[in-house]
């Protein structure tokens, strides 16, 4: 069983625009250099999954709803980590006592604990709020030509949909009227209570494959809590102590992580004894998402073990109860920049 050349419905690989592409739709037709580096390594981390495990990850990884996705990927993730650290593992292992079975005992010597993934999404809001704009997007996709590379630069959305046929009529316009000098134009289009800016930039100028990034959402503190809390309670009766991995879309800044850690260990109830988070985490981010360890002080026996090995592999205390490890990718045997090329263009 492969992870994107077979998809679990052959309906799901019919053509798309880039736009509309699920994550698994994007990686089965990896074109580019980046996407096929991260394609053959979720292969490869996929092939050595056990085999139940692999048709549940192979599911939710392909379905429309990135959480799903972006869930299937992070247990993907932990099992490769672990593995990589010196772990066996066993996935939804039975629990004496309790109904609930984490996602996976991992077990190495003397040593065992149980751990749980949890990921936090963007709300189904904003999601919805970006579906409204698909048909904008489909546009932009039908009217890219060369040299030049348009994308929708701002955006406020109005009632219903715009006039898509006049929006095509003025962007075809508005290329047609660039000159052979012009590197970067912006145009901005309004309509009803639709206000659309476009930007081209000349293709190789820059980075024009890239949107523009808007301003990080405040730190959902509160909802957080609430997901973490709520997951360490499925699990009241644990004959090992529990860790919980908790992978976020939004990154933050690393002084904000570990902010966010210590304000969720302070909050634990038992079994949970500590956290491991990933912000900004997907699978173009392997490389350059560091992994924060938070603890709670008095819970700490049980993880020395763990902690130790994390240490070996480069990881650096932060506080008495953080740990912080920022060279992961060599535990993958990738490198800093990686999907992109490597410094000197070897590998």
């Amino acid at each position: 069983m492969t992870l994107f050349a077979t998809p679990p419905d052959p309906r799901i690989v019919r053509p798309t625009a880039p736009h509309r592409a699920t994550l698994a739709q994007r990686l089965a037709g990896a074109v580019t250099g980046p996407d096929q580096r991260v394609r053959d390594l979720l292969e490869a981390w996929f092939a050595r999954l056990p085999g139940p495990a692999q048709t549940d990850v192979r599911s939710r990884l392909w379905e429309r709803d990135r959480r799903l996705a972006l869930a299937a990927f992070w247990e993907l993730y932990l099992h490769e980590l672990l593995t990589r650290l010196g772990y066996r593992l066993v996935p939804h292992p039975t629990v004496p006592g309790a109904g609930a079975r984490p996602d996976f005992l991992a077990t190495r010597d003397q040593e065992a604990f149980y751990l749980e993934a949890l990921i936090h999404g963007p709300p189904t809001e904003v999601w919805r709020a970006e579906q409204r704009l698909y048909p904008i997007m489909d546009v932009l996709h039908e009217v890219q030509r060369e040299p030049f590379v348009v994308t929708l630069a701002q955006a406020t959305c109005g009632h219903g949909t715009p006039p898509l046929r006049a929006l095509r009529s003025e962007l075809v316009r508005w290329l047609d009227s660039l000159s052979a000098a012009t590197t970067d134009a912006t145009l901005s289009w309004q309509r009803d209570s639709w206000s659309l800016q476009f930007r081209a930039r000349r293709a190789g100028s820059e980075r024009a494959d890239e949107p523009v990034e808007p301003a990080p959402p405040p730190l959902p503190l509160r909802t957080l809590s609430s997901k973490v809390q709520a997951k360490a309670r499925r699990y009241r009766v644990f004959d090992h102590p529990l860790l919980l991995a908790l992978a976020t879309s939004q990154a933050w800044p690393k002084s904000t992580s570990q902010e966010l850690a210590r304000r969720l260990v302070g909050q634990l109830p038992d079994p949970a004894v500590g956290i491991l988070l990933a912000a900004g985490l997907d699978p173009w981010t392997i490389a350059s998402t560091p992994l924060l360890v938070a603890w709670r002080a008095e819970a700490i026996a049980p993880l020395r073990p763990f902690l130790a090995t994390l240490e070996e592999a480069g990881g650096r205390r932060r506080t008495a109860t953080m740990l912080q490890l920022d060279v992961h990718w060599r535990l993958f045997g990738l490198w800093p920049t990686w999907p992109h090329d490597p410094p000197g263009g070897n590998e």
